[in-house]
This record gives structure tokens, C-alpha cells and sequence, in this order.
């Protein structure tokens, strides 16, 4: 079961990344300004839409957790009151995407990008809201263990992004070209598209049909909202605080110079491709993990974390033997290895990829200890967790490596390496000490009066 949540999760996360790099090929055409400037936005874009998806990304929790007990109807209430939270949020995120300009410029971004970025921005918008909401059903559908719709669905976007962006930033098939802003228009028209597959699945396929959430939207729960929120917003920390740390290894490794930034973009583009098999194994055992609780089996909860850890740490030995051994041939992916300009990044990268082979395996464990955790509704202790491990220890230890001690970018990578593996002790430990407590409260004999029935 766990493996069959897995793969179509892991599946669509990888055609998400392939729709982003779809749109980063067509720009680059436009020219180099367009290129960084699209690379700038988008990156701030899904940065937003992360978080907010961190804060959703509970309703699949609530949801399992009413299937395991056999309680349709609160389970298709928490999609309703999650497509509201969705909605929420997605204001915020739409209002700072179309007053973005402002701030780059503060930031100091180069004056010829900004006009672009915003071009992007205020294209791009139009597609939080159905993104988020077709989340919120997509954590639904995988609670239920019928996560197949959405790997379809995200595949056949994968062709309609690359067709979409096409026409409208080239003005091809009599459309106008927009250039930059085709591109985010683009990605709108898809997400829309996403939503309204995936919705018209859930109302027309018969496994749904008991859950009726699109019965009820008029319905507020606030304190099934509040739940939503507070069990949520930790989650969208742990991934703000997360995403913050990589993004400052990026610009750290950017004072090293071009050829170490290069290095770092094969390393970790690699490290990324890879990473969207235990993300998926993070959802599903958060799905899991609920599920053997809502229907009162705390050893069954536990054993889908476990075995989600083990698949995830199993998988990215696998693949860490593969960066060992053949770093050479990973490089030759991104880069042209028989230009003698390419030699400095080569040799570096190889470097790189040999410290992230110990950085995946540490990474995949914790980041599904934090699913199984929060399919035990445990979301503080992780992000606590988080800020210690991977900037307290990670950012922190890093820095010293490769400034103060002069081992230069693999010092950077090595500390971050570091803090990832203490992340993942301690989450382990955090979800073997919780299930262990919640197995011994079971076995625990009931107070004389309850025995009685006093």
C-alpha cells in the first residue's frame, strides 16, 4: 500500500519539476535578460506556493485519518474546509506576486531583470488559487490510496504546459506573443486545467462518491479550520526553513565564483531529480501512519514509518553508489565534459557529488520522519527540529568549514551534510519515542471505576 501511494505521488512531483524546466528551455530563447529573469521569479513563486502547500498538505492527514475510522463524512468535510483555507491563503500570495517589482529592486536585483520578473509575476498569479486547490484534492485522493488520477493528470500537464507556454510566449496558432508573460500565462491556463480534471474525477468516479465534499462548500468549520491552521503552519515552517537554507548555500557558494555556483547547479539539480522519490514516500507515510491510527492500530502506524524510512534510506543508498561511481557520466548530463572550459566545474562537481551521496541518503530519512510524524499530528517538534539541524548545525557548521577553516564550497556542502544527518537522528528517534509512548498507552489497564463502568 505504501509503495502504491508512493509511485504516482513521486511520479507527478517529477513531472511538476519537468513543466518548470519546459518553461525555463522556452524563455531561454528569448535571450539571457528573459532567462534569469523567468529563473528569478519562478523561484520566488514556488518558494510562496510551497509554504501555503505545506499549510494544505494536512487535509490528506485529516482525511486519512477519518478513512481509517470509517468516518466518510468528516473526511470530505476536511477537504471543503481545505479548499477554503487554500482560498485564504492564495490572496496573500496573489497580492505579493503583483507587487513584487518593488522589492526586488530593493533587494538589489539588476534593473534590466526586474521588468521581466514582474511581466511573469503578474501572468504567473492567476494560477495560485487553482493550484492550491487541486493540492488540497490531490492529498484527498492519496489519503484514499487512489493517487493514480493525479499522476495522469500531472503527466498529460506536462505536454499542455509545453504546449501552452509555446503559443502564447512565440504567438503561434493566431495567438498574440507575449513573450515572458505567455510563459506565466501559460502555467495559469494548466493549473486551471489540473483543478478541473481532478475535481471532475473526484464528483464522477464512484470510490468518491461516499465523501460528497463539493456537496457542502457553502459549509465553515471553524474549528476544523483552526486544526487545518494549527497543525499547518508548522509544516509550512519546516518548508520555509528548509528552502531558506539551500537558497543561502546558493548564494555562500556564489562568492566562491562562477565555477563553484556552477558546480553546486549540476550537484544540486541531481540531488533534486532524485529527491522527488522520498518526498512522495513522505506523503504516503503521512497518509499511512493516519490511517493506522483513525482506525486504532498504533503498531500499524507505526510500521508504515518505518518502512517508509527504510524504502527512502534503501533507495538513496542506491543511488548515492551511483554518484560514487559515476560522477563523470551525472555531469555529462548538464554539462559539454569534452570542453577543456568545463574542466574546473567538472572536477569540482565530482567533488560535490560525491559529499551529497551521504547528503541524499540523511536527507531522504528525515524528510519522511517529518511525514511520519506529522501523520501522528507531531508538526512542532519537526520544524524545532528543522531550525536546529539544519541551520543551527547545517547553515552554521558549513560556513565555518568553508570560510574560517578555507576548505572553501565542499566545506559548505559537508556542514549542511552534517546538519541533515542530526535532523535525521533526531527525527527517527522523535517518531519511535512518540509511536512507543502511544503503544504503551494502549496497553495501559483501564482506571477500576472505567472497568466498572462507574
Amino acid at each position: 500500500m505504501l509503495l502504491g501511494i508512493t509511485a504516482p505521488l513521486a511520479a507527478a512531483y517529477l513531472a511538476e519539476m519537468a513543466m518548470n524546466f519546459t518553461d525555463m528551455v522556452i524563455v531561454g530563447r528569448l535571450g539571457s535578460l528573459e532567462f534569469a529573469a523567468v529563473g528569478l521569479a519562478a523561484n520566488l513563486f514556488v518558494s510562496l506556493l510551497l509554504i501555503s502547500m505545506g499549510v494544505v498538505s494536512i487535509v490528506g492527514v485529516l482525511a486519512a485519518h477519518a478513512h481509517g475510522g470509517g468516518d466518510d463524512a468528516a473526511a470530505g468535510l476536511g477537504v471543503v474546509q481545505g479548499l477554503w483555507v487554500a482560498t485564504a491563503l492564495a490572496l496573500p500570495i496573489m497580492a505579493l506576486c503583483w507587487y513584487m517589482a518593488p522589492l526586488l529592486r530593493l533587494m538589489g536585483q539588476d534593473a534590466a531583470v526586474v521588468p521581466f520578473a514582474e511581466d511573469y509575476l503578474r501572468a504567473v498569479l492567476w494560477g495560485v488559487l487553482p493550484y492550491l486547490w487541486f493540492t488540497v484534492l490531490r492529498n484527498f485522493v492519496a489519503a484514499l490510496a487512489r493517487a493514480g488520477s493525479v499522476m495522469v493528470i500531472t503527466v498529460a500537464a506536462v505536454f499542455l504546459n509545453l504546449l501552452a507556454t509555446y503559443t502564447l510566449v512565440f504567438g503561434k496558432f493566431g495567438f498574440p506573443a507575449l513573450g515572458v508573460a505567455g510563459a506565466g500565462y501559460g502555467t495559469a491556463l494548466v493549473s486551471w486545467a489540473m483543478f478541473a480534471a481532478l475535481a471532475l474525477h473526484v464528483v464522477r468516479a464512484p470510490g468518491f462518491r461516499a465523501y460528497a465534499p463539493f456537496r457542502r462548500l457553502g459549509r465553515l468549520d471553524p474549528p476544523l479550520i483552526r486544526q487545518i491552521l494549527r497543525l499547518g503552519a508548522p509544516v509550512a515552517g519546516i518548508t520555509a526553513v528548509e528552502a531558506g537554507l539551500f537558497s543561502s548555500v546558493t548564494v555562500l557558494m556564489g562568492l566562491f565564483g562562477a565555477t563553484a555556483l556552477a558546480a553546486h547547479q549540476v550537484a544540486t539539480a541531481f540531488a533534486s531529480l532524485v529527491f522527488m522519490v522520498p518526498l512522495g514516500l513522505s506523503q504516503a507515510a503521512a497518509i499511512r501512519v493516519a490511517h493506522g491510527l483513525g482506525r486504532g492500530s498504533v503498531a500499524a502506524a507505526r510500521q508504515a514509518g518505518r518502512l517508509g524510512i527504510v524504502l527512502g534510506a534503501a533507495f538513496m543508498a542506491v543511488m548515492a553508489a551511483a554518484m560514487w561511481t559515476a560522477p563523470d557520466a551525472i555531469v555529462a548530463l548538464f554539462l559539454d565534459t569534452a570542453d577543456p572550459a568545463n574542466a574546473e566545474v567538472l572536477a569540482l562537481a565530482a567533488v560535490l557529488l560525491g559529499i551529497a551521496a551521504v547528503f541524499q541518503i540523511v536527507d531522504g530519512v528525515q524528510v519522511i520522519a517529518v511525514g511520519a510524524l506529522r501523520g501522528l499530528r507531531d508538526t512542532t517538534a519537526p520544524l524545532l527540529v528543522g531550525l536546529l539541524g539544519y541551520w543551527g548545525v547545517g547553515l552554521t557548521g558549513g560556513w565555518l568549514l568553508a570560510f574560517p577553516l578555507g576548505m572553501g564550497g565542499p566545506g559548505l556542502w559537508l556542514g549542511v551534510a552534517f546538519g541533515l544527518a542530526v535532523a535525521a537522528v533526531l527525527l527517527s528517534w522523535r517518531f519511535q519515542a512518540r509511536t512507543g509512548a502511544l503503544m504503551r498507552a494502549d496497553r495501559r489497564p483501564a482506571a477500576p471505576s472505567a472497568q466498572r463502568g462507574e
